[in-house]
């Protein structure tokens, strides 16, 4: 016999605690009908953060009907190469080709070839089907042998999503941007029609605080202090640790807190830079006032030091931004998991 189905607390239920069984599964294999990397990136940092290791086998049913969007795609690859962030295991991507279309959601956990675990159901492999209040997404146990035959089966019709772009034969397309217009006070609209984000949300965030600096124990310089060493933070056991130099976020000021252009406090969202570069980010703080990359709020410190010439750890002031030619960065939202920043030089 096999559980209830449940529609509440699934990242918990399907992707964490079976971590904790007794046999020790080691990997996890997910069919999806559509994922994204935020999805991945937070179920990876969570492992991690948890202690343990675990590899993660993910099959993209829906890809050779509806395609995969750029920024995914990226996100996924990030992921393989460990280019992206540290995480105790592994992470495979395949998309199913066409005319193969699956809709399934399957999660099979094994200790190494042996299914002990799987959960069936209706949650997609993404942050909006495990953790969008507002939806409704149930899962249950079922055979695992059998969803491991599955499973099986699909893989074998999909193709390593590192072959995907250059492979000659492959007939997915990376999806293209579709406009996501929504009315706000506070959110322009693109309306650029040269623009590859026409018709889309977008913000404009300063890099400076309101006294006019790029912050003193704060926003870019929040891990250090102007003369070049790091900050401190005093631990919970009232011990006091230095900070890392880079550690780093940007700033979002209360107009733009509520606003709906960003997820929820602590559900991620992935942003591509305009330079190509994956970030799995996170509104954080009191009120979610800062957007930090939560596996380490230094690499977001370390890629905006890269991006104006500064070594890591450097203290960034008004005129290392002002010589760059950027005291701001425009963040444009293509759905609520993924975004696009753009920081780039003027021309």
């Amino acid at each position: 016999m096999y559980g209830a189905v449940i529609d509440n607390d699934l990242f918990e239920y399907a992707l964490m605690k079976p971590l904790f069984r007794a046999d020790a599964p080691d990997s996890i294999k997910i069919l999806s009908g559509y994922a994204t990397h935020a999805m991945a990136a937070r179920h990876l940092i969570e492992v991690t953060a948890r202690k343990k290791s675990l590899a993660v086998d993910l099959v993209y049913g829906m890809a050779g009907a509806d395609g995969v969007s750029k920024i995914n795609h990226l996100g996924f690859t990030s992921l393989e190469s460990h280019s992206e962030f540290a995480y105790n295991g592994e992470f495979a991507c395949s998309y199913v080709k066409k005319p193969s279309s699956v809709h399934a959601k399957i999660y099979i956990w094994c200790k190494g070839d042996v299914p002990v675990q799987a959960f069936i159901g209706s949650a997609n492999y993404s942050e909006s089907g495990f953790n969008l209040p507002s939806r409704t997404e149930t899962l249950a146990e079922c055979d695992p042998t059998s969803a491991l035959d599955v499973f099986t089966k699909i893989k074998s019709k999909a193709i390593a999503c590192k072959k995907a772009d250059r492979d000659k034969d492959f007939s997915v397309k990376l999806r293209t941007l579709t406009p996501l217009v929504r009315s706000s006070d506070v959110v322009q609209i693109e309306t650029d029609k040269a623009s590859p984000f026409y018709n889309h949300e977008k913000i404009v965030l300063s890099l400076l605080t309101s006294k006019g600096d790029a912050g003193n124990g704060s926003r870019l310089n929040w891990g250090v202090r102007p003369d070049g060493t790091p900050r401190t933070s005093t631990n919970g056991n009232g011990s006091v640790s230095r900070r890392d130099p880079n550690q780093s976020y940007i700033g979002l000021p209360a107009s733009l807190q509520r606003s709906g252009f960003f997820p929820d406090v602590k559900h991620r969202f992935t942003v591509l830079t305009d330079d190509n570069q994956i970030l799995t980010c996170v509104r954080a703080q009191a009120n979610g006032k800062g957007i930090e990359t939560p596996q380490d709020n230094s690499e977001i410190g370390r890629y905006f030091r890269k991006r104006l010439g500064l070594a890591n750890g450097a203290y960034i002031s008004v005129t290392d931004l002002k010589k760059y030619g950027r005291t701001d960065v425009v963040f444009y939202k293509l759905d609520d998991e993924n975004y696009v920043m753009d920081f780039a030089r003027p021309k």
